[in-house]
C-alpha cells in the first residue's frame, strides 16, 4: 500500500492520469457519432455542447423534432441526432428515389441500430449476410402462406383460448378503479392487460410456421422466445445511452446484454438437437415445410448460422405481428361500431368458401382496411427508410450525401390532411377500403402495399419481406378474437407511446367475454 501512495505521489503518475482523462475527454467531445457538417442539426438543446441531451431527447420527443424540422425548413433536408448518431432527414417525395439505389445499403443502417458487433446481439448479422433471410422469406414463405391458413387457424384457436381463459377465470386480475365496480360484479366479463395476450398469439402463430408443431408447442421455447424479444429491445436501447467508444467494453457488464447471451445459449440448446435430427433423418423422408427446414435449403454450401437466422425471423415477427394485433385491437375496441362489420365480413366470406381457402383472407377488404387505418394512426416508427451511404451520392436537387452518411425519411405525412383528408386524426375504418375503390388504386392500399404515402412496411427494395405473413397472422388473430369474444375498454383508453420505436401501451387493461361465433372457425 505504502509503495502505491509513494507512486501515487510522483510526477510521472499524474502525467499519466491527465493524460488519460484528456484522452477520454477528447473522446467524447469528438466521438465518431457527432452531427454531420453540412446540414443545420434540428432539436439541439440549449448549452448542450457535447449533444448528451439533445440525443436523449430525440428518444422522448422524436414525432416533436421531425415537425419541428419539417415546418422550419420547408421541405430542405435537415439532420437529427440519437444515441445511434447523426441522420439526414429527406422529404417524403425522395422515397421513390432512394428505394432502390444500390449506394444506399440497409445493412449499414441495421450494423449501426442494432450494435451487431456485440456479443448477444450479433445474431442480427444472419439477416445481413448475403440473400439467405430475403430468399426464404420471399420465395418459401410467402409462396406457401396459402396453404397455411387452416393450420394457423386451428393453432390460433388452442391460443386464444389459453391466452383469454373465460371459462377458468382471469389470467390478469389487478386491483381495478371504483369506476369498473359494476362491470366486475357481471362475472361473464374477465379482464386483462391485453399485450401479452397479443404477444402469446404472435410468438405460437410463428413458432408453427418458422420451427413446426413440436417446437410450437414446447412452453420452454415459447416463454424463450418471448422474453427474447422483449430484453433485446431493451438491452439495445440501454446499451445506445453509452457513448460509441465505450461500449465495446460496457457490454460486457450491462445485466441486459449478460441475459441476451444467456438467452441466446438457451435458445440454440433448443434449435440446434431440432436442426441436427432433421439433419441426419434419410434422403427420402419429407423435409417439415417450416423456416428451419427453408433456411437450410437455401443456404446450400454458405457459411451460415441457420440458429441465429431463426432467431432474426423470430424476433421480427413477434415484436411487429404483436404490435399490430395490440394496435388493431384498441383502435376495434375504442371504435366499436366495425366490430359487428367485421364479423360480418368473416361470416360472409367463410360461408362463401366453406371453409378458410387461399383466397380468403385477401378476401376480408373491410378487416385489411381497419389494419391498415390503425397501422397508419399507430406508425411503427416516426422515420422509416433509414439506408447508409456505401458511396457518394448525389441527389436529384444536387445535395450530396457524403459516403459513410445515414439518411431517413419521416412518416408526419401519414397523417397529412392533404393526402387522407380533414379527419386525419381520426380512425375511418373505411378508409383504404374506399380508396380502393377509385380507379387503378385497388393494389396501391392494401394492408401489404408500400408507396412514398404510406411507409409502415419500409419501400423498394428493402421493404420488409415478411410483410405478407404478418398480415395473414393478424387477420388470423382478429378473426378469432372478434368471432370468440366480445370487447370493452376497462378505464381510460390506450396511451401508447410514439418515440422512435412504437410501443402499444402496455398497461391498458381491456375487459372480454366469451361469445357464441355464428361459424365454426
Amino acid at each position: 500500500m505504502s509503495s502505491i501512495l509513494v507512486y501515487a505521489n510522483r510526477p510521472e503518475f499524474t502525467v499519466t492520469v491527465s493524460i488519460g482523462i484528456l484522452y477520454l475527454l477528447l473522446q467524447f467531445i469528438f466521438r465518431e457519432d457527432g452531427p454531420y457538417p453540412d446540414f443545420p442539426l434540428i432539436g439541439k438543446a440549449p448549452k448542450d455542447w457535447f449533444y448528451t441531451k439533445t440525443r436523449k431527447r430525440w428518444d422522448n420527443e422524436a414525432l416533436d423534432i421531425l415537425k419541428e424540422g419539417t415546418a422550419k425548413l420547408n421541405g430542405r433536408h435537415f439532420q437529427v441526432l440519437s444515441n445511434f448518431g447523426p441522420s439526414i432527414v429527406l422529404a417524403k417525395e425522395f422515397a421513390n428515389e432512394i428505394r432502390s439505389d444500390p449506394r444506399l445499403s440497409f445493412r449499414g443502417f441495421i450494423e449501426r441500430q442494432g450494435m451487431v458487433q456485440y456479443q448477444g446481439l450479433d445474431f442480427l448479422h444472419t439477416g445481413l449476410e448475403g440473400d439467405i433471410i430475403q430468399d426464404t422469406v420471399r420465395k418459401n414463405l410467402t409462396q406457401a402462406l396459402g396453404g397455411m391458413t387452416e393450420s394457423l387457424s386451428r393453432e390460433c384457436a388452442s391460443v386464444v383460448q389459453e391466452s383469454l381463459p373465460a371459462a377458468k377465470g382471469p389470467f390478469y386480475a389487478p386491483k381495478l378503479p371504483r369506476h369498473t365496480k359494476r362491470l366486475t360484479q357481471d362475472q361473464k366479463w374477465k379482464h386483462t392487460k391485453f399485450i401479452m395476450g397479443a404477444t402469446n398469439i404472435a410468438a405460437r402463430l410463428s413458432a408453427l410456421v418458422f420451427l413446426g408443431e413440436r417446437l410450437c408447442h414446447s412452453q420452454e421455447w415459447i416463454d424463450v422466445s418471448i422474453r427474447f424479444t422483449i430484453v433485446m429491445m431493451r438491452a439495445q436501447e440501454r446499451l445506445r445511452t453509452w457513448p460509441v467508444f465505450t461500449r465495446h467494453v460496457v457490454h460486457w457488464f450491462l445485466p441486459e446484454m449478460i441475459y441476451m447471451r444467456k438467452l441466446v445459449r438457451d435458445s440454440k440448446k433448443i434449435i440446434e438437437p431440432e436442426l441436427a435430427s432433421r439433419r441426419a433423418a434419410l434422403g427420402d423422408v419429407k423435409k417439415p415445410q417450416d423456416s428451419l427446414s427453408w433456411l437450410d435449403d437455401v443456404r446450400g454450401d454458405q457459411s451460415f448460422d441457420v440458429v441465429c437466422g431463426q432467431l432474426f425471423l423470430t424476433v421480427a415477427a413477434i415484436h411487429t405481428t404483436s404490435s399490430v394485433i395490440t394496435a388493431t385491437m384498441y383502435d376495434l375496441i375504442s371504435n366499436a361500431e366495425y366490430i359487428p362489420l367485421l364479423r360480418e365480413e368473416i361470416i360472409r366470406v367463410y360461408n362463401e368458401d366453406g371453409g378458410w381457402e387461399k383466397t380468403s383472407l385477401f378476401k376480408l377488404k373491410l378487416m385489411d382496411s381497419c389494419m391498415k387505418e390503425s397501422q397508419r394512426l399507430n406508425i411503427l416508427g416516426p422515420n422509416m427508410m433509414n439506408r447508409y451511404a456505401e458511396d457518394d451520392v448525389t441527389l436529384s436537387d444536387g445535395t450530396l450525401i457524403h459516403k459513410g452518411c445515414h439518411i431517413t425519411i419521416p412518416t408526419l405525412h401519414m397523417r397529412d390532411k392533404e393526402i387522407y383528408g380533414s379527419n386525419a386524426d381520426d380512425f375511418d375504418g373505411y378508409r383504404f377500403l374506399r380508396m380502393r375503390e377509385l380507379p387503378g388504386q385497388e393494389n396501391k392500399w392494401q394492408f401489404v402495399s408500400t408507396s412514398p404515402e404510406f411507409l409502415s412496411f419500409g419501400h423498394g427494395k428493402h421493404a420488409c419481406p415478411g410483410r405478407f405473413f404478418a398480415s395473414d397472422e393478424i387477420k388470423i388473430a382478429l378473426i378469432h378474437l372478434l368471432m370468440n369474444y366480445d370487447w370493452d375498454i376497462v378505464g381510460e383508453k390506450p396511451k401508447s407511446a410514439a418515440k422512435p420505436r412504437f410501443i402499444p401501451d402496455p398497461e391498458t387493461l381491456v375487459a372480454y367475454r366469451s361469445r357464441i361465433p355464428e361459424i365454426d372457425i
